[in-house]
């Protein structure tokens, strides 16, 4: 939301001072479109690899149960 704020007022301050914008609509929203997906790709797929990723035991997470064999003789 703040982005667009900024965006709309940066777009008011080009108006008043008559500056050509520095990239043509199109081009500029087609840019930020695709830094949007590259975003949302890369976290997609970093999430995707913690879920998979196997937690260690000696992470505090579960893992495989461990047994120990008794030391003492029960004759």
């Amino acid at each position: 939301m703040l982005a667009f704020v900024a965006g709309l007022f940066m777009g008011a301050v080009y108006w008043c001072l008559s500056v050509p914008s520095p990239a043509p609509p199109l081009i500029g929203l087609t840019g930020l479109a695709g830094i949007v997906a590259g975003e949302r790709t890369v976290t997609a797929i970093c999430s995707r690899a913690a879920r998979r990723r196997p937690v260690s035991p000696e992470a505090g997470g579960p893992g495989p149960a461990t047994f120990q064999e008794s030391t003492h003789d029960s004759h």
